[in-house]
């Protein structure tokens, strides 16, 4: 029985995503995994070309016209107890010198391997190797090591994980999120760490195509563009971190997430000194930049300490990015015990 899932929801035409998808599906015949190519490009040469194409290949018609719901149709075809999220812009590779992580044999703390991963640049080729792992025991410490290894991007998001653990995590943001936005890949990184360890398989090499982001204007209008993608105004990139710890306090939330009364406390606590102290340094350096209801409530936070009341006050927050948004995170909220 095959053991990893390569789900790939793929949008591009056969023209662009041609590489990607050969690349994956060259790796699933050397390793025995299975691709899935979930495609809702509607392009007719590129279904030709995939159907049948290898007894290694799913390819799926994907109805969904939307990205989180092609990726839950790329996801509810995964029957193996691992799966590897990839984007169809992407590649990756099997290195034979090096020996694999073996997937049947894996603790049951280590929750996913990361890959190699080449930072990638048309103009630059590779420009940035990461491999790091998250080591941590608990789920908070492991949340503090992320926040200190990251590196500028999000690309550990693009490793091989549990089914088990990432289907429901990603089933119930599409479900319940009050956005879906694109944006919120940082807060499912760190969702999928309180949740166990990260370790590495040399093996694997994933190529991360940066594409837009890999110039300064390129980052800011790629930025720019997902949020207003998922319904929210353009410049609600100054709420990153205030959106981010919304969204990782209510994914600790999650009665699925298999975390002590203790562990899920600090957890808790631990977000808040990442995501709401970073969101606290902005307005304060940048009052200018916010809402007077956000600068007076950022004060209120500055002398709370119970987190339950940092939350609530950055529910009322939600707001003053846009009106409405704070009904949606109270149902956001309320699904978490269900999930």
């Amino acid at each position: 029985m095959a053991q990893l899932s390569i789900c790939m929801p793929s949008n591009r035409p056969l023209t662009t995503s041609r590489s990607a998808i050969e690349s994956a599906l060259a790796y699933a015949e050397k390793t025995g995994a299975r691709l899935i190519v979930s495609d809702n490009s509607r392009d007719p040469d590129k279904r030709v070309f995939l159907q049948n194409r290898s007894p290694y290949l799913l390819y799926h018609s994907s109805p969904s016209e939307d990205a989180s719901g092609n990726w839950m149709e790329a996801l509810s075809l995964a029957d193996t107890p691992f799966l590897l999220p990839m984007g169809d812009d992407d590649q990756i590779h099997f290195d034979a010198g090096e020996t694999p992580v073996d997937l049947r044999s894996l603790p049951d703390d280590v929750v996913g391997i990361r890959p190699q991963t080449q930072i990638w640049t048309v103009e630059t080729g590779v420009c940035q190797t990461e491999c790091f792992t998250i080591d941590a025991l608990s789920p908070a410490e492991r949340l503090q090591e992320f926040s200190r290894k990251v590196m500028g991007n999000n690309s550990i998001f693009y490793s091989i994980y549990r089914t088990s653990t990432f289907v429901p995590l990603l089933r119930f943001f599409t479900q319940a999120h009050p956005t879906k936005g694109g944006y919120c890949d940082w807060s499912l990184s760190f969702a999928l760490i309180t949740a166990g360890r990260m370790i590495h398989d040399p093996s694997l090499i994933y190529r991360y195509d940066l594409g837009v982001w890999a110039s300064e204007k390129g980052i800011a209008a790629a930025s720019s563009n997902l949020y207003q993608k998922a319904g929210l105004p353009a410049d609600s990139e100054k709420y990153a971190a205030l959106l981010r710890f919304l969204d990782v306090h209510i994914f600790a939330l999650r009665g699925s997430l298999r975390l002590s009364p203790a562990e899920r406390g600090d957890v808790l606590l631990m977000n808040g000194r990442l995501a709401m102290a970073e969101f606290l340094q902005s307005v304060r350096i940048k009052a200018a930049d916010y809402d007077e209801v956000v600068v007076y409530l950022a004060d209120l936070m500055e002398q709370e300490r119970e987190i339950e009341t940092i939350f609530h006050l950055a529910l009322l927050m939600a707001d003053c990015i846009r009106p409405g948004l704070k009904d949606g995170y109270i149902r956001f909220f309320q699904a978490a015990a269900a999930a």
